[in-house]
Parts: structure tokens; sequence; C-alpha cells
């Protein structure tokens, strides 16, 4: 898979039910502040700039961004487990996108 690829699969598959998790149970229960809630929406922002972006050095840039984003979001109390898994193949799969647009 190339990076755009791989972006769709993030913004198609991803990201809505990370998104679900963070606005419903996660948000609602107090395991993430709305500060975090806005810093993982900011990302989002970000792969989907990434993805329109006909620029590949752009788009790179931009997702490592977002990784980095993602990385600074801590929940006050770890994860559920399939949310965890979520956000994680989530962030596994941006990750993988820088790795995939250097070799390119």
């Amino acid at each position: 898979m190339n990076v755009y690829e791989k972006l769709w699969t993030a913004i198609d598959l991803l990201i809505p039910l990370v998104t679900a998790d963070m606005e419903t149970f996660l948000v609602k229960d107090g395991e993430i502040t709305e500060e975090d809630l806005n810093n993982y929406r900011n990302a989002v922002k970000k792969v989907k700039e990434a993805y329109k972006s006909s620029d590949i050095n752009r788009s790179l840039q931009l997702v490592n961004e977002a990784v980095q984003i993602l990385e600074s979001i801590k929940p006050k109390k770890p994860f559920p487990p399939e949310m965890k898994i979520r956000f994680e193949e989530l962030k596994d799969t941006l990750k993988s996108c820088v790795v995939e647009g250097k070799k390119e």
C-alpha cells in the first residue's frame, strides 16, 4: 500500500471508530480531557489535509505532526482494551505512512 492508500484507510476505517470512542465513553466518563479531544480533532484535520495534498513531502510532514499530537494524548486511566487497540492501530497506520513515504 502506498502512503495515500494508508491515509485513506485511516480516514475511512480507523478515524470514525476512534472518534466515536473519544466522544462517547471517554469524554463523558472523564477519562480524557476536552483538551485531549481537541488535540485529537486537530490531528484528524492534519491527516485529512495530508490526504488532500498532492505534495508527498507536505503530506508526510502533516502525518508526522498528527502522530506527535496523538502521542501527546494521555488518558487519566488506561483506555478500555478495544479502544486501546483502535487508537494504537491508528497511530501505527500513520507511522507506517511516514516510513513508507521515506522509501518513495
